[in-house]
């Protein structure tokens, strides 16, 4: 029976027995004996520690209870004793060496594993361990990583995956497996002293600085020293300069997934853009403009950025400036294409034609119009953009731009005016725009239908289309406005004349009654609420009984009107709160408050 200890090896806590504790520690003390006299002696024993612990920690986990004498004597011929390197004969020790390391074979046999590797990375260090892993350049992989970037953007997401998930070769022995070495005591003592004289030359050099500064002359001391707090602050700038560095590259990175990403969508949404391209622009200079613009606007900046993450992904820091003056011309040409084509395009909405129809109805009966929104027949669109507000269907354009406008008549009978108004480059252009407008009014007994749109000609253009459907109201009379109506249309009013789209203003019906007075109209439930809060007559026996508190005023009656309840399907509108319907009167259409016209 033998005694087992734990040792704390490299930082690792291993089980060992007691008598083959005492067999490596006199290895490891013939070690230290034998590499006293040679540079980085500790770095040599404490890597060739780190590795014994490392395979003893991988045997434990494999199911070994403990470390015992033969685990220990294979490492000896695994990794190698002091006597055997002064030997002569290398085959005899190389027989040795295979038959002791036997039970250590899976652990002690040269094997390749992937780290990071500092010494030549770019960035972390992931495409130069690759190198290392597969015996190939690393530019291979940093060219293969920036074209996977480009093409599909996932190139970015697995470099970081893998700069994370990686562990960088810190040790001699790490640095061994990643080039698949054997990491024995010999190639640990190489990698070692390879990186001590690396380090020798950098201080060599660091030195021959500081003497060559020490011995000169007195009367350049101050420039010296000048040039010493200038180089100080230089480096301050650099370190700066390549913390920005490292951010604007991170964001390029970014704005490059975005892009390409945007590009992606665009292409699988080019159908349903195109339709709106074909609405905006002629068939002349503006669509010749268009594509030559948005290529050169937006593909230059890509281009640009590919190119600038290919550079530093491959290390090449000399640039070309004739092809970045190239590009910044042709950048260039895309503004001055796409300003061209704006202003353009602007020029032709520069011109408002509009034309009245007053249309011929029937006078309902009991003095009451009924006001609602007639039901869209088109169930499949082939475009739906803005939320419905503008529709493609076969060879048809449904623009969603009606206004309603309620003024006082002048007679005692309802009228209905439709205004049609369109722009154009030219008056006669806009005239023939305005002509082209479609729209289908209904009227069924008292009720009067609005459409939910207007329609042009597919092949027509949009030129801000829109007609305003005034109905005038004899004074005495009354109109009922359904909340379908408040939802879809647009209002054009006096600020006087308001009254909102919020749930206390409406009744059980969902329809406000309004009465249009001599001083315009006002809503029936406000005029009966005027009435039930006219002020009491003063109490002139006690003065101070008119300020006393009289109780709670009596709550107002709901209005219910008994009309024909509209569609439910907008039942979600009762929702809206006071502040969004403040929000959408405000915003829906601010240019109408604008236009003189519109007040005609």
């Amino acid at each position: 029976m033998k005694k087992i200890i734990n040792i704390n090896l490299s930082s690792r806590l291993i089980p060992i027995e007691d008598s083959a504790y005492e067999i490596l520690r006199q290895y490891l003390d013939s070690l230290r004996r034998y590499f006293a006299k040679e540079e980085g002696a500790e770095e040599i024993v404490g890597d060739i520690e780190s590795r014994i612990a490392e395979i003893f920690q991988e045997k434990i986990r494999k199911g070994a209870h403990c470390i015992t004498d033969e685990d220990v004597q294979a490492i000896k011929a695994s990794m190698g004793t002091p006597e055997q390197f002064v030997e002569e004969d290398g085959n005899t020790a190389d027989s040795r060496q295979r038959t002791a390391s036997e039970p250590f074979a899976p652990f002690i046999r040269p094997r390749k594993r992937f780290y990071r590797d500092p010494d030549g990375k770019v960035l972390g260090g992931v495409c130069s361990g690759l190198g290392a892993y597969f015996n190939v350049d690393p530019l291979v992989f940093r060219i293969i990583f920036a074209i996977g970037a480009v093409m599909w953007g996932g190139g970015i997401l697995l470099y970081f995956i893998l700069w994370f998930a990686t562990p960088e070769a810190v040790t001699a022995a790490e640095k061994l497996e990643m080039r698949g070495e054997r990491v024995d005591v010999n190639n640990i003592k190489a990698a070692v002293q390879e990186e001590m004289n690396s380090f020798r030359s950098r201080m060599e050099r660091m030195g021959d600085d500081v003497r060559n500064f020490s011995e000169g002359r007195g009367k350049q001391f101050g420039r010296d020293a000048g040039s010493a707090i200038e180089g100080f602050f230089r480096g301050l700038a650099n370190v700066i300069a390549y913390i920005a560095k490292g951010f604007f590259l991170f964001l390029a990175v970014v704005m490059l997934f975005v892009l390409v990403v945007g590009l992606i969508m665009s292409a699988v949404f080019s159908a349903v853009l195109i339709p709106v391209k074909d609405l905006l622009l002629d068939n002349g200079v503006q669509t010749m403009l268009f594509w030559p613009a948005l290529a050169l606007l937006v593909g230059i900046p890509i281009l640009s950025l590919v190119a600038f993450l290919v550079r530093k992904m491959a290390g090449i820091k000399q640039q070309n400036r004739y092809a970045g003056y190239t590009l910044g011309f042709f950048w260039l040409l895309g503004v001055f294409f796409s300003v061209w084509l704006v202003v353009s395009l602007a020029r032709d909405f520069n011109t408002r034609y509009k034309e009245t129809e007053t249309l011929s109805i029937t006078q309902p009966s009991q003095g009451r119009l009924i006001v609602k929104k007639a039901e869209s027949v088109l169930e499949l669109d082939d475009v739906n953009l803005f939320d419905g507000n503008l529709r493609v269907v076969d060879d048809t354009v449904i623009i969603d731009d009606i206004n309603i406008r309620v003024l006082k008549s002048e007679t005692d009978s309802f009228a209905v005016e439709v205004v049609r108004s369109a722009r154009g480059r030219t008056v006669a252009q806009a005239k023939a725009y305005t002509r082209l407008i479609n729209v289908n009014m209904q009227q069924t007994d008292s009720v009067l239908y609005i459409p939910s749109g207007i329609s042009i000609p597919r092949n027509s253009k949009y030129r801000n289309q829109q007609i305003t459907v005034v109905i005038r109201v004899p004074v005495g009379k009354h109109i009922l406005i359904d909340r379908e109506v408040r939802y879809h249309y647009n209002f054009i009013r006096n600020w006087r004349e308001e009254w909102w789209d919020d749930h206390y203003d409406w009744d059980e019906n969902r329809q406000i009654d309004i009465r249009m007075t001599p001083g315009g109209w006002e809503r029936t439930d406000q005029l009966e609420k005027k009435k039930e809060e006219a002020p009491a007559p003063a109490d002139t026996a006690n003065p101070r009984n008119e300020y006393r508190y009289r109780g709670p005023a009596r709550q107002q009656e709901q209005n219910t009107t008994p009309i024909d309840d509209s569609s439910n399907k907008e039942a979600a509108a009762d929702k809206k709160s006071i502040a969004m319907a403040v929000v959408s009167f405000l915003f829906l259409n601010p240019f109408k408050t604008l236009d003189p016209s519109s007040s005609q």
